[in-house]
């Protein structure tokens, strides 16, 4: 992380706990957020250097955001995938289905999502992968039956609120003695945001898990582990005592061809941000600082 920070022109110094948190907050809000609350595919081009750019790529890995990609225990309760981007829709079972012919093994896979409108570029993309409909939903159920083939009719429970945020909705079927859920969760602030994250997290544990549950797999794509892995540990693991996991989607799931996401170094930037504002969410949660809790 010092390497990144002085190649913006920064320096972490002796900065230690919250200091380095906050200073690292501040930097990165000036020098990565290229989103400035847009979604991710309509944010602003970055303009890094060609020196830059190669130092992303080669810092990946050390920074989390690359290789992890194998699950360290055989069993899981529950696999968590999180819903994305219309891609991620596709590819994320995709690879909770190879992990299983690989001999994971769990009680029930949960696409974990909400009702995500499609914007700019998503619209093409879902008619050339072959998605019929205008939200992150529709993408999720397209991948899931894609993923585990003839499902047959779902076992459909709704809320359905005049704003499509505070609506949820999951569709679940048994197979061969998985439970397979897609599951779209409301936003805990409606009236002015979509669903987050953490707002899925909270959903799914208070509302649609076992009591029985005690482990948890969740999937994403790579560059977003270190973000996504400590809301997962703040929201699963802290307040709800289940041990937790994440581990990123691998390249050949993510292969879609001429229409494969590619994750450029301005993306790798922007999670960066987003995980260093996760682990102050994660901190705060730890050590019951309520000073601390601001995260997007």
């Amino acid at each position: 992380m010092a390497r990144l920070v002085e190649s913006f022109g920064g320096t972490t110094g002796d900065r230690e706990g919250w200091e380095l948190l906050g200073y690292l907050d501040e930097f990165s809000a000036a020098n990565w957020d290229f989103r400035r609350g847009r979604e991710r595919n309509l944010a602003g081009d970055a303009g890094l250097s060609s020196a830059q750019s190669a130092l992303v790529v080669d810092l990946a890995p050390e920074l989390g955001l690359a290789g992890i990609e194998r699950p360290t225990r055989r069993h899981y309760d529950t696999v968590l995938l999180t819903g994305g981007m219309v891609r991620a829709g596709i590819v994320k079972p995709r690879f909770a289905a190879r992990l299983l012919e690989d001999g994971l093994s769990a009680s029930q896979i949960v696409f974990l999502g909400g009702f995500r409108a499609f914007r700019g570029d998503e619209h093409t993309l879902a008619a050339q992968l072959g998605v019929d409909g205008e939200n992150e939903f529709f993408a999720m159920l397209v991948g899931m039956r894609r993923a585990f083939g003839s499902l047959g009719d779902p076992v459909v429970e709704r809320s359905v609120a005049d704003n499509p945020h505070a609506s949820w909705c999951d569709y679940s079927w048994s197979t061969g003695g998985l439970r397979l859920s897609v599951l779209a969760a409301p936003s805990a602030e409606p009236s002015t945001r979509r669903a987050n994250t953490a707002d899925t997290f909270r959903f799914w544990a208070g509302h649609r898990r076992s009591r029985a549950e005690r482990s948890v797999l969740v999937v994403t794509a790579p560059i977003y582990v270190p973000y996504q892995a400590a809301g997962a540990v703040e929201v699963l693991g802290v307040e709800q005592g289940l041990s937790v996991e994440t581990i990123g989607v691998d390249a050949r799931a993510s292969d879609l061809g001429a229409l494969t996401q590619q994750f450029l170094p301005q993306h790798h930037l922007q999670e960066v941000r987003s995980a260093i504002r996760a682990m102050q969410a994660l901190r705060a949660r730890l050590t019951g600082s309520a000073e601390h809790t601001d995260t997007e």
